[in-house]
């Protein structure tokens, strides 16, 4: 019995304080992105950070990346500005040895999955002067769009943004074919400084349940279940608007 319990402590000291993803990285990127969150809504523009070597990488929202680098406090002392609390897209996405892992903070939940991520490319002779690198085509199909891609061979971290990866170079132009999402490299820089990113407390789900639980705490009451019947209705209004504003997700199909 005390073995069993030892055991149980030890697990759930791994749960609750889990290890660090870190990994040395070569090259850091910062992508500008127009981002069509809802069909009948403006277009959003945020930056986005890639920090990653051929094999491993971190890609996140501007402002969660200097959340998790410990910038956010030191930058906003400098400008004088005060940082969001969170980007558009809040999930991090982060991969080792092979695997795609996506993190998410939600209210005050902690959830993550991790899967597969195979993306078959289509090369083509097509090139394009972008930042004054020459960039080659390349087309997938993937999460229920056309995607479009430029990449150099100039740079050969085979890394891009969100969880397009598998190009033989980076990928400097990236957006499908509704132009609902638009990422183009702006700056990018060697990096050789270890990356770290602490992992305590996320709840492991398969993708299918931390959709459905995401969604559930994003766009449903589910998350404020101590709410009284007289603020119910108002919030459920809020919501429904929330979900029009963001109806038009990069995964369409997130299983394809």
């Amino acid at each position: 019995m005390k073995r069993i319990c030892i055991l149980f402590l030890s697990l759930n000291f791994l749960y609750f304080f889990g290890q660090n993803f870190d990994f040395q990285p070569t090259i850091k990127v910062i992508y500008k992105a127009s981002l069509q969150l809802g069909d009948k809504y403006l277009q959003r523009d945020q930056k986005f950070v890639l920090v990653g070597n051929s094999q491993d990488y971190y890609f996140a929202g501007y402002n969660n990346y200097l959340k998790d680098t410990d910038q956010e406090e030191k930058t906003s002392r400098k400008s004088g500005v005060t940082f969001s609390a969170a980007d558009y897209i809040d999930e991090r996405i982060l991969k080792k040895n092979g695997i795609t892992n996506v993190y998410g903070n939600y209210i005050d939940e902690r959830l993550r999955y991790d899967e597969n991520v195979a993306t078959q490319w289509v090369l083509y002779s097509e090139t394009k002067i972008i930042n004054g690198i020459k960039c080659q085509m390349a087309a997938t199909n993937k999460y229920g769009r056309r995607w479009i891609a430029y990449f150099s061979k100039e740079y050969p971290q085979s890394l891009g943004p969100y969880k397009f990866t598998g190009l033989p170079g980076l990928i400097f132009e990236l957006y499908d074919t509704r132009n609902d999402y638009h990422f183009t490299v702006i700056k990018l820089e060697k990096n050789t400084d270890d990356f770290e990113f602490n992992l305590n407390g996320y709840k492991k789900l398969s993708k299918k349940d931390f959709l459905k639980a995401t969604y559930n705490l994003k766009y449903t009451i589910a998350g404020f279940p101590d709410m009284d019947a007289g603020m119910r209705k108002e919030t459920e209004a809020i919501f429904e608007k929330l979900k029009k504003m963001n109806n038009n997700p990069l995964e369409l199909k997130p299983f394809e």
